[in-house]
Order: C-alpha cells, then sequence, then structure tokens
C-alpha cells in the first residue's frame, strides 16, 4: 500500500492528532517521527510526491504545496530522516546541501512548538516564510 498524500494546509491537525495517540497510548517505542521539508519546483515537485508515494511506507504521509514537499515519517529519528533526506535529492539531483529536519519530540513537545519549529528552520535554510498553523 502507498503513503497517503495531503495538502500543506493539513499538518498542523495530522500531527497535533499523532501527538496525541503517542501521549494517549504512552508509545514509548513509536515516540519518535521526523518531519524533512524538501524544495524543489512546481514540475519536479509533482514527480517527487509521485515516486515516493509508491516508495514510502504506508504509514508515511506526503504534504504538498505547489512547490515544495514535507514528509512525515512516524518511527524515524533525525539519521533515518537524513538518509531519506539525502536520498531523495540525490536520485533528483536536486544541489541542496541544507538539512530542513525536525524531530519529535526532540524539536518541539507539542504540534504546535514543533511546527514553529520547522517554520523557523524553513525561513533560516531558505528565506521563505511556511505557515504551518492556520485558523
Amino acid at each position: 500500500m502507498a503513503c497517503v498524500e495531503l495538502d500543506f494546509k493539513d499538518i498542523f491537525p495530522v500531527i497535533k492528532h499523532h501527538i496525541a495517540l503517542i501521549e494517549r497510548y504512552e508509545d514509548k517505542y513509536h515516540r519518535d517521527f521526523s518531519l524533512i521539508f524538501i524544495k524543489s519546483n512546481k514540475n519536479l515537485s509533482e514527480d517527487i510526491a509521485k515516486t515516493l508515494s509508491r516508495i514510502l511506507r504506508n504509514s508515511d504521509i506526503i504534504f504538498k504545496s505547489k512547490k515544495n514537499i514535507v514528509i512525515f515519517s512516524p518511527g524515524a529519528d533525525w539519521n533515518v530522516a537524513y538518509d531519506i533526506a539525502c536520498g531523495i535529492k540525490e536520485f533528483y539531483a536536486i544541489d541542496d546541501k541544507k538539512d530542513t529536519i525536525v524531530t519529535y519530540p526532540d524539536d518541539g513537545l507539542n504540534a504546535l512548538l514543533l511546527l514553529e519549529k520547522f517554520a523557523q528552520t524553513i525561513h533560516q535554510n531558505y528565506d521563505m516564510t511556511v505557515n504551518f498553523i492556520r485558523n
């Protein structure tokens, strides 16, 4: 089964829900998860999402905007997320040396803090403003 594809606007509720499940069931073994930002262009973004939707685990989620992708990878710590990001960049010849990865719980103990840190990291690396928290 392929992973799920959602829109960027869905990141906050999905992350909030996932953290609530972790806390509710005190799941110490599957506590870690990562968010990986892949900066691309419009044409390449569609191609990357199509390929990733077939090869990522069914527990992973791809969040798409017009030009960029965020991969939500449950159970993946920073090292695993880094390997995923490097593999994607290498395969698609994306010349990007910046690591735009956040992990739970290291970078934020709740969805709001984690996504704020993620947005700050994206801004620092790409001078882009991304608002994952929408009302």
